[in-house]
């Protein structure tokens, strides 16, 4: 299908929904050639909430074109002649929120001017796709290469961290030089790093701490508990500074009062 005819539907589509309040933003191929990557030949996509859809399809059908019902309960189709026009509600079932499309941009795409989600909201839509049977890296690497300045990169890192696939292609990226290969680096989990360092202090011969409690809120990590002496808490920072680059560590770990008794009296306490 030739890109200039998925521009006119595109247009078609705007000026309908135009003065409707249906806020939606253009995504998938025509979000990706409005940033200035390759153009597409696909069909037209566009993000809009899920509240939105029916009257969406009910505009669009009012002006001419001819909607159908999927089976997939993430969108709404309509075709404009033989156009396929995409309407989603929720891309790789996250739903479309008021946040993403105030992250959308006015951009021109052919002859019309619409929101367009974020080079940021584009790639993770993009990388979520992925799959065992949809694993197809080239199409992805030029559009991540004609992208690249427009995307943070670490924020798709952590929206995509759980698909394996996505992982792998950011570890792609980072080693082709696309992208700066820490920031396809996915922050680990709080229970991960909490079992990381207790081990670390359980098992490093300047602590072998048993007694020190490792917790993760937010960006800061707590050290509680009690060693013996002032030193020992001391090694405990310096065993815990080895594994974390840039966390915030509180440690209020309790150094023991460990005081022989000064008296008879005392000890008869």
């Amino acid at each position: 299908m030739e890109a200039e005819a998925l521009l006119q539907s595109l247009t078609r589509v705007v000026t309908a929904l135009d003065g409707t309040g249906i806020r939606f933003a253009v995504a998938g191929g025509l979000a990706v050639y409005a940033r200035g990557g390759p153009p597409s030949d696909h069909d037209v996509d566009l993000f809009l909430k899920p509240g939105d859809a029916d009257r969406a399809a009910e505009v669009l059908t009012a002006a001419g074109l001819r909607r159908v019902h999927p089976p997939e309960d993430w969108l709404t189709k309509v075709y404009d002649g033989d156009i396929l026009v995409d309407l989603i509600h929720g891309p790789n079932h996250r739903p479309v929120t008021d946040e993403l499309l105030d992250r959308a941009a006015l951009m021109r795409v052919g002859s019309t001017a619409a929101p367009v989600v974020s080079g940021t909201d584009l790639l993770v839509d993009k990388l979520l796709v992925l799959s065992a049977h949809r694993c197809d890296f080239a199409p992805l690497l030029r559009i991540a290469r004609d992208l690249r300045e427009q995307v943070d990169w670490t924020d798709v890192a952590v929206q995509v961290s759980a698909s394996p696939y996505a992982r792998a292609f950011l570890a792609l990226l980072g080693d082709l030089a696309v992208i700066d290969p820490k920031e396809a680096l996915v922050p680990e989990a709080p229970q991960y790093l909490v079992a990381r360092l207790s081990r670390a202090l359980a098992e490093d011969p300047r602590t072998a701490e048993l007694g020190v409690h490792v917790t993760v809120r937010g960006e800061h990590v707590h050290l509680t508990g009690e060693v013996t002496c002032p030193a020992r808490k001391a090694e405990v920072d310096a065993v815990v500074g080895e594994y974390l680059t840039g966390e915030l560590v509180h440690n209020d770990v309790r150094v023991a009062d460990v005081r022989e008794p000064a008296s008879a009296e005392e000890i008869g306490r």
